[in-house]
């Protein structure tokens, strides 16, 4: 028995790995914003098309995850990802300005690709895990991604006194690559199941409400929480008049605010009811990114970024919690769905901020993680109400 449960917990460990590198190749966009000094005078159509060449590379690998899996298996593909992430990671640090900025789409497509693949290996490996306790694997998924977001944007700011941001993405690559040698090393076992990983067959059991509501609520808070980390740099520059090191440092505090928020929440939960629990996160978010978006000072960032990290943190732990109680007959295919479905809807609004910003203007950009976090509070309500539906029908039957 033992025997058996090692090369089990030598794949999980290898999966927690790969969440930690998802979160540091999150960060990587919004960091790379001013070491490319997109701060001095802001192209905000570029931007968009860097945003969504990440999100492309992302889809990409969740669409083409399935033929590598069979043929090659999670360790492999989760292998192959970390080192296509060090290259990706290099080559945003020689595609900065004055290179042509179809470099910087290529570098971030592959980082977003190393993403996407990452993810589908993590599913696989994590599959017999996530279905024994669906919500305590996810929270700390969750919080091993803030934990290599903030990492990254701690370095961010640190590199910055230092060199000017020079050779930071030469450092963060040492982790994907250091990671990938480890898994080398220790040996790439062949999946004895792999699972159907593509999402059509997963958006196929989506054929309750309830099903899309839980959906569309992963896939807007999401949004809301990821949108404001990738913009938070550009952001505090332009509208607050920091220097490019004091934002980064406000990014890694925002990240270290969601990593805190994630374990405040689980402490809560014990002790207030989980749906007003949920309502006053969600307002909290949304207030906090109404805050956010229009402080011109340092003190109101910190206060509209503290709400909305509290706010978004303490949503998601709930959120999975609802999940593994209410769809006990989820299974790994259908959690991959939802969760591929939440993080398009996180790659996918940067992009849309950056396009909103060159129609109107940067002040106002902030506009789409707060109607992403209003979406959160209405789809809650919703969700609140079809119980109480339910509930009332249940009784009369």
């Amino acid at each position: 028995m033992a025997s058996a449960e090692i090369p089990q917990q030598g794949s999980e460990r290898r999966a927690f790995a790969g969440f930690f590198l998802i979160g540091v190749l999150m960060a990587i966009p919004g960091a790379a914003l001013p070491a490319w000094d997109y701060h001095l005078q802001p192209p905000y159509l570029a931007i968009g098309l860097h945003f969504l060449s990440f999100a492309a590379g992302v889809v990409l690998a969740l669409r083409g995850s399935g033929v590598v899996l069979r043929r090659f298996g999670a360790h492999r593909l989760m292998a192959i990802s970390f080192v296509v992430a060090a290259m990706g990671i290099v080559l945003v640090e020689f595609s900065a300005p004055p290179a042509p900025e179809i470099g910087r789409d290529f570098a971030l497509g592959l980082v977003g690709l190393a993403q996407g693949g990452i993810m589908a290996a993590t599913v696989q490996l994590l599959r017999r895990l996530y279905e024994r306790e669906a919500a305590a694997t996810m929270n700390l998924a969750g919080g091993l991604i803030g934990l290599g977001a903030f990492l990254t944007a701690l370095l961010g700011a640190m590199s910055y006194g230092w060199t000017k941001f020079e050779g930071l993405f030469i450092l963060l690559a040492l982790a994907p690559f250091g990671a990938a040698f480890w898994i080398f090393r220790k040996g790439l076992p062949q999946d004895v199941e792999v699972l159907d990983l593509r999402l059509q067959p997963a958006l196929s059991d989506f054929w309750s409400p309830v099903h899309v509501l839980f959906a569309a609520l992963l896939f807007f808070e999401t949004a809301a929480e990821v949108s404001v980390l990738e913009w938070v740099p550009l952001h505090l520059i332009l509208k607050s008049g920091m220097s490019p090191a004091a934002a980064m440092y406000f990014l890694s505090y925002y990240c270290l605010a969601l990593l805190a928020g994630r374990f405040i929440g689980q402490a809560l939960i014990a002790r207030f009811a989980r749906r007003r629990l949920l309502l006053v996160s969600a307002g909290l978010s949304w207030v906090g990114v109404l805050i956010f978006g229009s402080a011109s000072n340092s003190w109101g960032a910190l206060l509209g970024l503290t709400m909305t990290a509290m706010g978004f943190s303490f949503v998601y732990p709930l959120l999975v919690e609802r999940v593994g109680d209410q769809f006990r007959e989820f299974h790994s295919n259908l959690f991959h769905g939802i969760f591929g479905l939440g993080m398009i809807g996180g790659i996918l609004a940067p992009a849309a901020i950056a396009f909103w910003a060159e129609l109107s203007t940067e002040s106002s950009a902030m506009t789409v993680p707060l109607w992403c976090s209003l979406m959160v509070f209405v789809l809650l309500l919703l969700l609140w109400v079809e119980a109480k539906i339910s509930g009332l029908r249940a009784r009369r039957s």
